[in-house]
This record gives C-alpha cells, structure tokens and sequence, in this order.
C-alpha cells in the first residue's frame, strides 16, 4: 500500500520509479487495493481472496470490474437476509460528523454518517481504511475528533463511561485484550458491567445504605446467556479463559445484551470462530435487534456475512464513508466501493 498516504501528484512519481525499476530488470511485487494502479503498473495481477489465489492473469487481460468480482465473490452464492427491513422513515438515533480517530493501523479522517433507530447497520470495507476506527474512536477506546449525537444529545468523544451512561454499549475485536476478564468467572464476565454502570444485579441494605452483589440474579442471568447463546462450558462459574474464541465471543455478547443497551456496536463479531458459532452470533445479533428494537451497527471484514445480517451496508474507503447501500446491492457493488477513491 505505498500509495496509500501519497496525494496523486506523489503517487504518479511513485509509480514511475517502480516502471523504472522494473526496466532495469528488478522484479516488483506491488500490493494495493487502488485497482487502476495495478492496471497501469503491472504486467500480471494476482488476486486473493479468504487467503487462497482465485485469479492469476495478465494485467491487460482483465479490467477493474473483473478484479472486483473476484476479490468479493463467492464459488457459492450466499443467500442475501430476506428480512431486511427499511428503516429511512424512522428517526436518526446517532450522528456523526467530521469523525478522525487516532488508531494505530486505521485511517479514520473525515467519517460522515447517520444511523437510523431500530436498524442493523453494517460497516464494511478493505484492511485499515477505517472501519474498525469508528467504533472505537465513538466510544473513547483512542483519541477521536468531530461530533457524535445521539438521540438528540451530543455524546462528549474521549469518555467511554458516557458512552455507556447513555446506554450505548461496545463488543470490542479485541475478545481477549479489551473484551473480557479473562481470569475471573462466567457470571462476573456478564454481570460485572451492568453492576457497575446501572447498579444492576445488586441488593440494597439498611435501606440503601449498603449495596452487594445479588449472587442468585448474576447466577440466573448467566445461565438464560448460556443457554440462549449455547456456550459450551463447564458451568457459570468456569474461568473465561478456558473457553474455546467461538464461547468467549458468546460470552462477550452476552456482556452486551445484560447491559439492555439502546444502541450496540460490535465489531468483527465472527473472527476467529468456527462457522457454526458463526451463524449462532449472528443469529443472535438479529433476534437482539427485531426483538429488542436495539440499534445495532455491526463492523465486518466479511461482506456477505454483512449482506446476510444487516439492512443497510457503508464501506468505508480512505477514512471516509464511500457509500451506503441496501443490503441486496450485489457483492461486485459493494466492492466498487471498497476500491473507490473518495475525495
């Protein structure tokens, strides 16, 4: 991605270096998702999709719309959501604007978005060009700049408790790191952030005074998680260590969901997990969404598994929201916007 970073002026003289080299007889392996650039530099493009070659030809023998295909596309069609359900009529639950974000290995520059309230959004786009940014510059993980609304009330950026007083809730990428207590059990995973942020879960004593964990609510409500998302475990009390990353992921959904949030971002939900935990956590996320109401906006490097689960889909290319579209546009779409320049 050497262009990346470049204004266009700097990524011709670039280009021209790498033809020059190529003259001299130096063999260059140039990586890039700006697809005219391969088309204008290279003599054969190699394309890879969920880590395998699924095209290797000579560059003048395909065009930018061939490439697309192939990057996104499946050998197997995916079926598209069938319930996807139109929301342009309901009221804008978050706005932002002007969004930058200081994470390392994303760029979030200049993100311009409404979300509407009851819909599943997803966020989608290529490695590093924002996506992941956004949840976590909106929820104070990294420093963030511009203006976050919601439901009417502008949410101070750099805070992620008021992100939460609001109740807005956050399921991290990061399972292991940001996500879960690793050391401690079931029950304190789910039940310790709605104890701490809306005193859930807890008794009161000399009349007030005094408040301590109810240990039979955590224990019921750990339980209906377990058996709602089938985390497979020893029991409640087993460490969150000892799970398999599928169980633990369930276990940082049901974080979430105790939380009886207003609006969730999750953030790659099925990374790492086998597929049948995948169509269980997005099973879940959906039924959280048509049978709660909850706002949800779902962040994804997998587009169908975005075109499967949510109503409207934004790419994000260069920092920025390159398009949104409904969730039964085709994948060579979306993939046209994945590769757009947006100025």
């Amino acid at each position: 991605e050497p262009t990346a970073v470049l204004t266009e002026k700097e990524a011709d003289a670039l280009l021209d270096s790498i033809r020059a080299m190529s003259k001299r007889g130096i063999s260059v392996i140039f990586i890039t998702h700006r697809l005219h650039e391969i088309l204008s530099v290279c003599d054969k493009v190699v394309i890879m999709r969920d880590g395998h070659v699924v095209k290797d030809t000579p560059a003048k023998e395909t065009n930018v719309d061939e490439i697309t295909k192939a990057m996104v596309g499946r050998k197997v069609n995916t079926s598209v959501s069938q319930d996807i359900i139109d929301h342009s009529d309901a009221k804008t639950i978050m706005s932002i604007r002007k969004l930058w974000v200081d994470m390392p290995g994303e760029i979030v520059r200049n993100v311009n978005l409404d979300i509407q309230e009851g819909e599943i959004l997803g966020i989608g786009g290529l490695a590093g060009q924002g996506k992941l940014g956004i949840p976590n510059g909106v929820m104070g993980l990294y420093e963030a700049g511009g203006t976050v609304e919601f439901d009417g009330k502008p949410i101070p950026l750099n805070n992620p408790r008021k992100c939460l007083d609001e109740q807005l809730a956050f399921v991290s990428e990061d399972r292991r790191g940001v996500g879960l207590l690793l050391d401690e059990t079931l029950e304190w995973n789910v039940a310790f952030p709605a104890m701490q942020i809306h005193n859930k879960f807890l008794k009161s004593y000399l009349g007030g005074l005094v408040k301590w964990r109810d240990e039979k609510a955590i224990h019921e409500v750990t339980e209906q998680y377990i058996d709602e998302l089938k985390i497979k475990c020893t029991s409640s009390k087993q460490k969150a260590r000892e799970l398999s990353g599928g169980n633990q992921q369930k276990v940082c959904l049901a974080k979430a969901f105790a939380l009886e949030p207003k609006f969730l971002f999750v953030s790659e939900p099925t990374r790492g997990i086998d597929v049948g935990a995948k169509a269980l956590v997005l099973e879940a996320l959906k039924k959280f969404n048509r049978e709660s109401g909850v706002t949800v906006v779902m962040i994804s490097s997998e587009l169908e598994e975005l075109r499967t689960t949510c109503d409207r889909i934004a790419i994000v290319s260069g920092g920025r929201i390159a398009g949104i579209l409904p969730a039964t546009e085709s994948s060579e779409a979306f993939g046209a916007l994945m590769v757009s320049q947006v100025k």
